[in-house]
């Protein structure tokens, strides 16, 4: 959700800076359309396989990349916003802005409790007191 907000924050301060009236273009409008569908599979593919998270980074990892994939949706409609696009275009958007965060909480939790039944991955460090260090006597 913070990047949504960053991009709301983003669109609205171009927005206002930009001098002049905004001139919508359609051409960029449904660009930005089919630049935010194109997203959303890539967002999905990497909360597919499951069964392929070993353990609880690796969990973590897929739903950070998960999140930042879904949530670019947001960057594409604050550019639509901050251009003046209207009509159509501006609610596919809005659309696929909530489609994409209802898939991403849904896969996320999906993957919350995928990570909850794994291990941890024990990082490899030094032996500790009593611990069989090679090349200990």
């Amino acid at each position: 959700m913070a990047q949504t907000a960053v991009a709301v924050l983003v669109g609205v301060g171009v927005a206002a800076l930009a001098p002049g009236e905004p001139r919508p273009s359609p051409v960029l409008a449904w660009t930005l359309v089919a630049l935010a569908g194109a997203q959303l599979p890539v967002g999905l593919a990497s909360l597919t396989r499951l069964a392929a998270v070993g353990s609880r980074q690796a969990a973590l990892s897929r739903a950070i990349f998960a999140g930042v994939t879904l949530s670019t949706t947001a960057w594409f409609a604050a550019l639509a916003l901050a251009t003046g696009q209207r009509g159509a275009p501006v609610v596919v958007l809005l659309a696929t802005l909530l489609l994409a965060y209802g898939l991403g909480f849904l896969g996320t939790s999906r993957l919350a409790r995928t990570a909850a039944a794994l291990p941890a991955r024990r990082a490899p460090g030094p032996a500790g007191p009593g611990d069989d260090a090679p090349g200990a006597a």
